[in-house]
């Protein structure tokens, strides 16, 4: 039986020499012919392992993906070919004519340059910007800095006093019998929520965009205008949590003008730069805080990313990759040991880290026994053994600079679920790091199982890539997706750089905190028509369908 409601529809092995394979999900009919490449994602099998056909699903999503490469005409025997002819008939036409997964066409299509595809990615945002600015104008509310809001929040507090209690026996007896006393209804005391305000400027800034019925403006967070932030929310590519943070309180505050320039700033930045972008390459796009991997000038895959935070910056480097490590160790960089460590080492006579050996003039030593005070911090090093606790995770993608920046997994992956991730102190670590280096490694010949296998022993190994990846970090304040949405992605640094050959730029374009005194402002285009609410099982089919991490 296939899993995951798969329902086969072909696949029956039709010769020794190939067979034909389709699949329907979620209403639509995806056709394998009859060779499947091997895909860097989490497997599973919908047919006996000999029939050849696999299907796969990624590790952030459910939706199944295949992907599909053809073999030399001579290689299929007549049975083969037939099955071929009877599966793409039982498919039908909208299987022979819908992309694949892995890319935005069929897997036989030729692949585009990715100054192509760079230009492509620029004409839509500016695209984007103009539509922005061609919107009709009308007021809009500001929310303003402030608290976070989120359900429960607002409305009006209630208190109740505790009840007043009546003696059951007279304190005196000589008095006699007295009359029942009745205890006294209980008091209630309504006081209006100070975050009452806060919630009705989201709630009527979710109705100017068109996310929230005007019939349901309200002060009080509950269920519907939690469901309204996390359209929106969807909309904007923000982790859907129905919480209005800062991130999302910034998003609702944009104003065509600054949307508008952020837009045009990236497609200036996406112009200037298409030509240094090789038609394979690893993309960091720090403002977008995510890591594009492009294959022969196709997205392959994207994924969440942790960048340098404002105060350790990660810079904008033209770097490749060159070997990729198994299991690493982790060495603490002289910014972090200088800043983090040592004062750990003297306060508290440990590094903070799990399973670290501390070097002291090039021994080991007992932390607890070394007088830090006393020790200059060039004398010191860190190192992390590898395994689960290590600061890298599992793989360490090597590049060659010399400011130690690489890419890496994480040993903490919560992160990944905010909207603001510029936490590093410069590295970039991957959301999904083993998907990276099995795409990665098989071009180094090292299967998947090969992988797992040495990841079970514990043991640091690094494999030389046979081509180096370039790498390219850019700092570009929009993206666009496969299915042609573009995303703003607010500033991460103050005095982001200026596109090249124009002007520099004076004044940084980002969401500015507002004050008392500062006009309404314009509101971003509106959302489209939508029916006169929105269901939480609308919301959660709309988050499923954008996974943080997905291929593309």
């Amino acid at each position: 039986m296939p899993k995951d409601g798969i329902t086969p529809q072909a696949g029956r092995r039709t010769g020794k020499g190939g067979h034909a394979s389709a699949a329907v999900h979620a209403g639509n009919s995806v056709f394998c012919n009859p060779a499947v490449t091997k895909c860097h994602l989490r497997r599973f099998r919908c047919w006996p392992k000999d029939t050849r056909l696999t299907i796969y699903r990624s590790r952030s999503g459910p939706s199944p993906m295949l992907s599909v490469s053809r073999l030399p005409l001579g290689h299929y025997t007549a049975l083969g070919l037939a099955g071929f002819l009877i599966g793409t008939l039982a498919a039908g036409p909208a299987a022979a004519s819908s992309p694949t997964r892995t890319g935005t066409t069929q897997a036989s299509a030729p692949a585009a340059p990715t100054p192509a595809l760079v230009a492509m990615w620029a004409a839509r945002v500016e695209q984007r910007a103009t539509e922005i600015q061609n919107a009709p104008k009308a007021t809009a509310t500001r929310i303003g800095f402030g608290a976070v809001v989120k359900k429960g929040d607002g409305g009006v507090i209630e208190a109740v006093l505790p009840a007043i209690e009546v003696p059951t026996e007279p304190a005196v007896t000589e008095i006699g019998t007295l009359p029942a006393i009745e205890p006294p209804p209980p008091v209630v005391i309504r006081v209006r929520s100070p975050l009452a305000d806060r919630v009705g400027k989201v709630a009527r800034r979710l109705i100017e965009l068109g996310h929230l019925p005007a019939d349901q403006w309200t002060e009080s967070f509950e269920d519907p205008l939690e469901n309204a932030v996390r359209a929106f929310q969807i909309v904007e590519g923000l982790q859907p949590d129905g919480k209005v943070g800062e991130v999302t309180r910034q998003a609702l505050d944009r104003t065509p003008a600054q949307a508008v320039a952020m837009l045009r700033r990236a497609a200036a930045m996406m112009k200037a730069q298409q030509a240094s972008i090789p038609e394979t390459a690893v993309l960091v796009n720090l403002p977008g805080q995510s890591v594009t991997y492009i294959e022969r000038g196709r997205p392959v895959l994207t994924m969440r990313a942790v960048v340098g935070r404002p105060s350790r910056k990660t810079p904008l480097l033209q770097d490749k990759i060159t070997s990729v490590t198994i299991n690493p160790t982790w060495t603490v960089p002289p910014t972090v040991l200088n800043e983090d460590k040592l004062p750990n080492l003297r306060k508290k006579g440990n590094p903070g880290i799990k399973n670290a050996v501390v070097y002291l003039d090039g021994a080991p030593v007992t932390p607890e026994s070394v007088n830090w005070w006393s020790v200059d911090v060039g004398r010191i090093r860190i190192v992390q053994k590898p395994g689960d606790d290590n600061a890298l995770g599992r793989f360490r993608f090597n590049l060659t600079n010399g400011d130690g920046i690489f890419l890496h997994g994480t040993n903490d992956p919560r992160l990944f679920s905010r909207d603001l991730r510029a936490a590093s102190s410069g590295c970039v670590r991957l959301e999904d790091a083993r998907l990276m280096a099995d795409t990665l490694l098989d071009a180094a010949k090292m299967s998947d199982a090969a992988v797992t296998k040495q990841l079970d022993t514990g043991e640091t190994k690094t494999v030389r890539l046979p081509n180096a990846i370039p790498v390219r970090f850019v700092y570009w304040n929009a993206s666009v997706d496969t299915a042609g949405t573009v995303r703003v992605h607010p500033d991460i640094y103050e005095n982001p750089p200026d596109v090249p050959g124009t002007a520099p730029v004076t004044q940084p374009v980002s969401t500015p905190r507002p004050s008392a005194t500062k006009p309404a402002p314009l509101p971003i285009p509106m959302a489209p028509p939508a029916a006169a609410s929105v269901s939480s099982a609308t919301v959660r089919n709309l988050a499923v369908q954008t996974p943080a991490a997905t291929r593309m």
